[in-house]
């Protein structure tokens, strides 16, 4: 968990403010091909992974890109009955992915974002996600902040 707080305009801006709420999150059991159409179907880049709403790990359309790479690289069978087969969901997640809490700051996001490690971070609060912010996020709230100032 990340929270800093400094004295700017942001302090006043909070994660659940900015967030997108209502994330659709992987579990455990979710199969290559479900995995890939969350993000087809609902245009995300980031999938947090969850039981019980609890966050454990987050995955990202690179870590799946990671996973087909080293398949080919491997010569391992690359059809989606064998992809469903052998895909495990906590192998491939990052485990206890950087978060920030629903009360954290836009600066304590911006921060962590700009660090260039991470392009979406999982807003939980007690540990449950309740949402997400990604870098789109951010330039969504950049040209609000111009078109309204």
């Amino acid at each position: 968990m990340y929270h800093k707080t400094k004295n700017h305009m942001s302090k006043t801006i909070y994660a659940s403010q900015v967030m997108t709420p209502h994330v659709i999150a992987g579990n455990f059991t979710n199969k290559y091909s479900q995995i890939m159409e969350f993000f087809t179907e609902h245009k995300i880049q980031h999938l947090p992974v969850a039981v019980a709403d609890k966050l454990l790990g987050i995955l990202s359309i690179n870590d799946m890109l990671a996973y087909l790479n080293k398949r080919i690289k491997s010569g391992a069978p690359m059809d989606v009955a064998s992809l469903d087969a052998d895909f495990h969901v906590s192998d491939v997640m990052t485990k206890d992915p950087v978060s920030v809490d629903v009360d954290a700051t836009l600066e304590d996001v911006v921060e962590i974002l700009a660090s260039g490690k991470f392009q979406a971070v999982p807003v939980t609060k007690d540990g449950l996600v309740h949402g997400i912010i990604t870098n789109k996020d951010l330039a969504r709230i950049y040209k609000w902040q111009l078109d309204n100032n």
